[in-house]
């Protein structure tokens, strides 16, 4: 393990970028507590326990450490950026969290297989873990980390970003374990055989590991991310403490919010209490995933009906009366109807009341290519991908 402890200027970037003031922001601990939130609702289900990525955050702001979230479009096109983020089974990381040092040794080991400094980073994906994960890092090594990511959600593969199906290798990755053990993965553009080879890494190591992927320069980021999806993640997880303070329903704010001050529409398709659960943990014959199904009793307006949930790490296909309402990638989600806190698939259990919001995935996601790499008939569901819109009728007033 390195004891290498240099500290870098997290605002050089300002002068050397000619960055303006209206570029960047920073981010405090109430700040980084909203975008987990958000970012937390937004991962479907998935992206492991929120307050394993959250005390990393506090901590490295609470050893004096500063964070700030820079624009996209202010990055210049040439610099380098990378990913950290872990990989593996979510319920393996609440038992081991991460060792202190690991970021630093896997921006160490990617910036001497690259022979180029990482001068900015970003988070892969808006979940639980992995968001904070990415401005944990960014405030470790004096990062400025960029209003960006590669789904806008969670999703359980290496591949399973608009970065890979736009063309962006993930690898070479850097894999490291809870010891400070260290491999590098380089298989070019064949990004599937990369998640296969780092899986079964993360297996060998017990379940779990902490990662540096897809290294890119600014031009390719902002060409093929999800252009202010933290941005996204933060105004959502200020709108649900606000319903909170207000006493006002987190869920109907929620879709008020999205559909008023994002244009993204989207519905509550069911509220119920859960009475069946079909559960395999991430395990070497699930390949480290969580996967099952969930059967939800409608109750309120509901009662009579009964609702669906297949899930891989994240929920994928719901079912209302067994009619299809939400299809890979578009986005489901089961909250708790009293706090807007999304119900996690490592968590649920016999009993849970939730309410069943569904939105549609960012357009990057859309495309030909994402719809065969994280479409239905990609998770094994005999079904084409039809969008949201055509599934169901988006009802404001619920």
């Amino acid at each position: 393990m390195t004891d290498k402890k240099v500290k870098k200027d997290p605002y050089k970037f300002i002068d050397e970028w000619g960055v303006s003031e209206s570029d960047y922001q920073k981010i405090d601990e109430k700040a980084i507590e909203e975008i987990t939130l958000g970012a937390n609702i937004l991962a479907t289900g998935g992206g492991g326990d929120p307050e394993i990525g959250l005390k990393w955050a506090k901590n490295v702001l609470e050893e004096g450490n500063e964070i700030v979230m820079v624009q996209p479009e202010a990055i210049p096109d040439d610099i380098q950026l990378a990913a950290a983020a872990t990989l593996g089974a979510p319920l393996v990381l609440t038992e081991k969290p991460p060792a202190k040092g690991n970021t630093r040794l896997i921006f160490e080991k990617l910036e001497e297989y690259l022979k180029r400094p990482i001068e900015a980073t970003y988070p892969i994906e808006c979940g639980g873990v992995n968001s904070p994960i990415g401005y944990a890092v960014g405030g470790e090594l004096g990062l400025p980390v960029v209003d960006v990511d590669g789904m806008n959600r969670a999703f359980p593969e290496l591949q399973m970003t608009t970065f890979a199906t736009q063309g962006i290798p993930a690898t070479p990755v850097v894999t490291v374990d809870d010891h400070g053990h260290c491999c590098i993965v380089d298989m070019g553009k064949k990004n599937k055989v990369a998640e296969d080879i780092v899986r079964n890494i993360a297996m060998k190591y017990g379940g779990i590991s902490w990662i540096g992927c897809y290294p890119m320069n600014g031009k390719q980021l902002k060409e093929t991310g999800v252009l202010r999806s933290q941005s996204l993640a933060w105004e959502l997880g200020k709108t649900v403490r606000e319903a909170r303070r207000k006493h006002a329903d987190p869920i109907k704010e929620i879709l008020e919010f999205l559909k008023k001050d994002r244009g993204i529409p989207g519905t509550h398709l069911f509220t119920g209490k859960v009475v069946d659960i079909d559960r395999q943990f991430g395990s070497e014959t699930t390949h480290g995933f969580s996967m099952g199904k969930v059967i939800l009793e409608g109750i309120e307006k509901y009662e009579g009906k009964e609702a669906s949930l297949e899930f891989q790490n994240e929920w994928l296909v719901a079912k209302v009366d067994g009619n299809i309402k939400c299809l890979p990638p578009d986005m489901v989600a089961l909250l708790d109807p009293e706090t807007g806190e999304p119900i996690r698939t490592d968590l649920i259990r016999y009993g849970y009341r939730g309410k069943l919001i569904a939105m549609p995935a960012h357009k990057n996601m859309r495309t030909p290519e994402g719809i065969k790499t994280f479409g239905p008939r990609y998770f094994g569901f005999d079904v084409d991908y039809t969008p949201i819109e055509n599934l169901i009728e988006v009802d404001m007033d619920e």
